[in-house]
């Protein structure tokens, strides 16, 4: 996605890698990047105002149906990486998120893009519209990171 439009608002989250994420080789393990994104998309919802908790509590859930990493360049301890978030689209009863990282502690070295989808459901497992307040919280509010 790196040189291509990026979702606006979109939203930094800043992490630094610790021994326990590294492999026997000395980098950042390949699930980890999939537990960014998920760190990363909570600090989203949470700087536009709300927490993941709150929209469950409003009967909407969000599960991962679908998540891709591309992988570029690695990560290792102590390294500082940013991971970039927005919302890509919205469907009818969905919405996807995209993500970048960058390697602070490596001039900004643009390691990993990727995305995951989510399906709206309901406190019952169904599908549902998005509902128009989260639309309208994530298109007109500006985050604050």
């Amino acid at each position: 996605m790196k040189g291509a439009l990026f979702p606006v608002p979109e939203v930094w989250w800043i992490h630094r890698v610790s021994y326990g994420e590294t492999d026997a080789m000395g980098v950042v393990y390949y699930a980890n990047y999939l537990h960014w994104f998920e760190q990363a998309r909570s600090h989203y919802i949470r700087e536009l105002g709300l927490s993941y908790s709150e929209i469950e509590s409003r009967g909407i859930l969000l599960p991962v149906r679908e998540a891709f990493c591309r992988y570029r360049a690695p990560a290792r301890f102590e390294d500082e990486v940013h991971v970039r978030t927005g919302i890509r689209d919205w469907g009818r009863a969905s919405l996807s998120f995209a993500y970048e990282i960058y390697n602070a502690s490596q001039d900004n070295l643009f390691m990993t893009s990727g995305y995951t989808q989510h399906p709206c459901m309901g406190p019952d497992n169904k599908p549902i519209s998005v509902p128009d307040w989260l639309k309208i919280l994530a298109q007109e509010t500006s985050p604050q990171a």
